[in-house]
Order: C-alpha cells, then sequence, then structure tokens
C-alpha cells in the first residue's frame, strides 16, 4: 500500500511507530486499537460508516475507496429532489405571477 495524498488528507500523517503493512483480503486480520489516534468516520458510496480506531485501519479504508465526507458521494436521487423542488417552485411562483396579471 502506499501512502497517497488522499490518505495523508483523511487519515492524517503516518505515525512513526506504525508499520505499513498490507492487510488485503485477510479475514483473520485485526486491527489494533490506537489511543493516540483521533477517531474517524469514513463513509463509502452506499453511505455505509465506519468508525476507525487506528492510522494503519484509516488507511486500509481509504485505500478501499471510503471517505471522510459523505457529500462526496452526490446520489441520482439527490439531483433529481433538487430538480423537482426546483420546477415545482417555479412553477408555482410562475402561476401565481400570471393569475394576478391576467384573471380568469
Amino acid at each position: 500500500m502506499e501512502i497517497t495524498k488522499k490518505i495523508t488528507d483523511s487519515c492524517g500523517e503516518k505515525p512513526e511507530t506504525t508499520e505499513l503493512v498490507d492487510v488485503g483480503n485477510d479475514p483473520n486480520f485485526v486491527f489494533e486499537n490506537d489511543p493516540l489516534f483521533e477517531r474517524v468516520i469514513l463513509y463509502d458510496p452506499e453511505a455505509n460508516v465506519i468508525h476507525v480506531n487506528s492510522w494503519l485501519e484509516c488507511a486500509h479504508y481509504v485505500n478501499g475507496g471510503w471517505v471522510n465526507d459523505l457529500n462526496l458521494f452526490i446520489n441520482e436521487e439527490r439531483i433529481f429532489f433538487l430538480t423537482i423542488l426546483v420546477i415545482s417552485t417555479f412553477s408555482f411562483f410562475f402561476n401565481k405571477f400570471l393569475s394576478k396579471r391576467n384573471p380568469r
């Protein structure tokens, strides 16, 4: 695993006492809690949440595509909702304006 800017931005600088190992998909690997590491909350594209308690764990998940800002994921539902909201608001005010100018 290579330390990237993304890992440094999300997890902070690599502590000198931490050895960088490639965990891979080992189901028996257990991340050790680091009491000096401030807990970081990470999100994946499906909005799943994980709390990481060590720099190595954080780097592992960030390397796997997790981020510490849920707003980085803009999904289609949000865009659709905002589009409908804007169109509805515009239509409401447009109809209100036309009904004052041309009474029926």
